[in-house]
């Protein structure tokens, strides 16, 4: 089984095709229509102008060269029919209504190819009947490279084809040779050959929107794996995330206060159901403030700030301060709904930030890797992180004086951190957010 027929996309419908033209069920048939359209409707009104321009200007041409005495009816079929409906129809695919926008590209086609034919038929006497044949094979051909569906060029060849074959068959001579060959021109550019590559290009996209589905699903999934800003720079041909930087960062380390403890009065599944819910949360959080999620510990989020995009330090810390805010103000509702679950306290968490500087890249083998920073200055984020109250937000000193000016905080004292010879000073950012 293939892999679109596994896909989900709405509901229980699939990206399975049917049918020659590969068809699919009837929701995702409704969404390939739009995604359709959105690529139909700039190419019809690229090919709308264009066809503008020629009968602005060939009128001109047959009246100048061939006779005068047609030319009032020719003006009015060019200039008072075919000009005013094309402005109507590029107007109208400008926000087309799906159903309607094919409808209105095929009319468009037909009437300036029924148009054309009837332009020349005051000179059928001086006209081979090739020329109606060479008419009907371009409008015969117009409608596959608009890219209208397989149905809608049929449609339009068979319309072409009676016009252009009664044109040739009574105005010209029963024995003349080109005839024959007129009405076979006809059939297989209108009939045969557009139809034809109508039904090539209808299965070509359809299948270009399989694509691009399984592409973002695999997007999707790549992105549960390793953080979304990372994945961009990678879509964007930089490859400098795969190699470790020194870079100044700032670090955000965050745990839930006595979760383990309440997970163990609850059943697998609904706590994975919570930390999924929970984490989750808090990365699109981080990434809204511009931080890169790298590490999920049980409950614990640790993130960094700073990198891949690099940020000026002062503004790496007032967001991580803004992120920790909101992910405090945020956990209230959140761990309401987790009493359905079964845990019926209310959740506290625990945030430390911390800067300076430490290797950022993707670390790991060949076959397995993650993004993330190393160093002394992630622990320390992490030590900040459990001297906060539950509830509490901490910053380091090196962190504090980049936003002293403007965050307003209070000494928390001092820790002592392994690894560091000297006492980190840690600092609570107040309930205000700056300081007037």
């Amino acid at each position: 089984m293939r892999i679109a027929e596994l896909l989900p996309t709405d509901g229980a419908a699939t990206l399975a095709r049917h049918g020659p033209l590969g068809r699919f069920d009837a929701p995702v048939e409704t969404a390939y229509r739009a995604w359709y359209i959105q690529r139909f409707c700039p190419l019809g009104r690229a090919m709308g102008w264009a066809s503008i321009l020629a009968w602005v200007v060939n009128p001109l041409i047959l009246i100048l060269y061939m006779d005068t005495e047609h030319s009032a009816a020719v003006l009015v079929i060019c200039w008072g029919i075919n000009i005013p409906a094309l402005l109507v129809g590029i107007t109208y695919l400008r926000r087309p209504e799906p159903r309607l926008a094919i409808l209105v590209g095929t009319t468009l086609v037909i009437l300036t190819a029924v148009t054309t034919i009837a332009v020349l038929l005051p000179w059928v006497p001086r006209l081979e009947p090739t020329g109606f044949a060479m008419a009907a094979t371009f409008f015969g051909l117009l409608a596959p490279l608009v890219q209208l569906p397989f149905r809608s060029t049929l449609l339009t060849g068979l319309v072409i084809t009676t016009a252009g074959e009664l044109s040739v068959f009574l105005t010209a001579e029963r024995t003349d040779q080109n005839v024959v060959l007129a009405l076979v021109f006809i059939v297989l550019a209108a009939l045969l050959v557009g139809p034809a590559m109508a039904f090539a290009n209808e299965r070509d996209l359809r299948t270009r929107y399989v694509g691009e589905h399984l592409l973002a699903y695999q997007r999707r999934l790549i992105r549960r794996y390793v953080p979304d800003s990372v994945v961009s720079r990678i879509e964007l041909g930089d490859t400098s995330v795969d190699e470790p930087q020194r870079r100044r960062i700032t670090v955000f380390s965050s745990d839930v206060v006595g979760f383990t403890a309440m997970a163990d009065r609850i059943d697998p599944e609904a706590l994975a159901h919570i930390i999924n819910d929970y984490l989750g949360a808090v990365s699109d959080l981080v990434e809204r403030h511009g931080g890169t999620v790298t590490e999920f510990a049980g409950d614990g989020v640790m993130a960094i700030f700073g990198a891949p995009q690099e940020v000026d330090p002062v503004d790496q810390v007032h967001s991580a301060v803004a992120a920790a805010r909101e992910l405090q103000a945020s956990l209230a509702e959140w761990s309401a709904a987790w009493f359905a679950h079964g845990i019926v306290e209310p959740a506290n968490a625990r945030i430390g930030i911390n800067t300076g500087v430490v290797s950022v890249g993707t670390f790991g083998s060949a076959l397995r890797a993650t993004y993330t920073g190393i160093g002394l200055q992630m622990n320390i984020a992490a030590r900040v992180q459990a001297q906060a109250e539950p509830g509490g937000i901490l910053l380091s000193n090196t962190s504090w004086h980049l936003v002293k000016d403007s965050v307003a905080c209070e000494p928390r004292g001092e820790v002592m951190v392994k690894g560091v010879h000297f006492p980190i000073e840690l600092y609570q950012p107040l309930s205000s957010s700056s300081r007037n």
